[in-house]
């Protein structure tokens, strides 16, 4: 999504943080809590954002904001509707073999492809260079080093509504991620499971 207006930047920072509230967005912005209410209005009016109360350890609880259904759906999709009916004919004809052999398949050759193009480097520069690819599919990719652990998410998932009815996309896109940076990972979190991304932490094997 190309980024223009202040609306749009503050669907991208619910997409990137989860959730928010008035005075995180008006210091991300760096606009007042006024401007961001009267867009916050107009989001929620037009259901591409919800709101939360979130309870403090201390004093009034506090309302927190994110996307809605419809606000996801502005972010990379993939022909969802077309995938599922396929993936549902095949599964109800028997083949759920056949949908994994096709996923192993892609796998493979999404490894053949890159990791053709990136041979001998280091972990670091294996995260960098998934990133990038990641990031070309609409991933919403990042990684960080925090705590003495190095964490990888994907903000994005273009395949979530396919992925919710077959879990087997999940577990061939964790696998193409394992090989393809050499490292081992455990998954902290999945968007299939309703949280905001999907989270890994890496350890070189």
């Amino acid at each position: 999504m190309i980024i223009r207006t202040t609306k749009e930047q503050i669907l991208a920072l619910l997409k990137q943080h989860g959730n928010l509230t008035i005075m995180d967005l008006a210091n991300q912005l760096e606009i007042t809590e006024m401007a961001v209410r009267r867009h916050i209005q107009t989001l929620e009016r037009d259901k591409l954002i919800c709101s939360d109360v979130k309870k403090q350890t201390m004093g009034r609880p506090s309302k927190v904001y994110k996307l809605a259904e419809y606000g996801e759906n502005l972010f990379p999709k993939r022909y969802k509707e077309f995938s599922l009916d396929i993936l549902q004919g095949l599964k109800d004809a028997g083949q759920e073999q056949l949908i994994i052999d096709i996923l192993l398949k892609r796998k493979e050759d999404l490894l053949k492809k890159h990791k053709k193009e990136h041979p001998n480097e280091s972990l670091r520069e294996r995260l960098q260079n998934l990133k990038c690819i990641q990031d070309q599919d609409g991933y919403m990719p990042e990684v960080e080093n925090k705590d003495g652990f190095i964490h990888f998410r994907e903000l994005n998932c273009p395949y979530i509504e396919v992925a919710k009815e077959f879990p087997q996309i999940c577990h061939a896109e964790r696998g193409f991620i394992q090989e393809f940076i050499e490292a081992d990972i455990v998954t902290l979190s999945s968007m299939v499971d309703g949280h905001t991304c999907c989270h890994y932490t890496v350890k070189e094997k």
